[in-house]
């Protein structure tokens, strides 16, 4: 799926929620519950200050695990927090988000990319997570997916697309990353550093035969690799 790297401002939520998990027999049951409560018991129409017209709906307070219980809100932007014990109030951090874009039927669609995105290897935060609905027609509609993603993002780390900042090894072998050395602690060269480096890129994202076999070869090690998750970093530090 294709992606942008959009940083956002800090957003006022507020709503209605409840907590659930994708594995739950009756998830679809509780979200579907608060988006017809949202709207046809009044709730979207009583609550004041509206930025604009458009429906959140907002994950968060989960613990990173597809499996893990999370806080799902359905509510809209507004310019400020509502009296204490009105609504649910949820303040979606500012930051970097990977915002996809979907058009569709707007429950299949939305489903569908969910499942998409958690095949994926982005550097999420797993704080907050949002959709925004542009509009209202079911089955052709245009929603925005906001992924919240770590704040060392936009850091080049590594020439792979490793994060160095959560590496075990970094502090126990007092590692800078290979961006800041010559020669690596764990041998006497990377061949990937060196053909990035040769050709003078900031990393693998930048060079025209992204991602090659040899660093596939390394995304993909049985023992040492990570599943492609260094990859999915190159592609967003080449779309900052």
């Amino acid at each position: 799926m294709n992606y942008e790297i959009v940083t956002l401002e800090e957003k006022i939520a507020v709503g209605i929620s409840a907590r659930t998990n994708n594995t739950s027999p009756d998830v679809g049951t509780i979200i579907g519950g608060l988006w017809n409560r949202f709207y046809n018991e009044g709730i979207y129409a009583s609550i004041s200050g509206k930025v604009n017209m458009k429906a959140l709906g907002i994950y968060t307070d989960y613990a990173g695990d597809e499996k893990a219980d999370y806080t799902t809100i359905v509510a809209c932007e507004t310019v400020e927090e509502p009296p204490k014990g009105s609504y649910t109030v949820c303040r979606i951090p500012a930051g970097k988000y990977a915002k996809f874009v979907i058009h569709g039927d707007m429950v299949e669609g939305v489903v569908a990319a969910w499942q998409e995105i958690w095949k994926m290897n982005l550097p999420r935060t797993f704080q907050c997570d949002f959709e925004e609905y542009q509009d209202d027609c079911m089955d052709n509609a245009e929603i925005h997916i906001y992924v919240g993603l770590v704040d060392h993002a936009a850091v080049i780390e590594s020439r792979c697309g490793l994060l160095c900042s959560e590496c075990d090894y970094r502090e126990q072998m007092n590692c800078a990353g290979c961006v800041h050395m010559q020669k690596p602690f764990w041998g006497e060269n990377c061949p990937v550093k060196d053909c990035c480096e040769t050709k003078q890129f900031e990393h693998c994202g930048k060079c025209e035969n992204f991602p090659c076999d040899l660093l596939n070869q390394f995304a993909y090690d049985e023992k040492q690799g990570d599943n492609g998750k260094r990859i999915e970093q190159c592609k967003c530090w080449n779309k900052e």
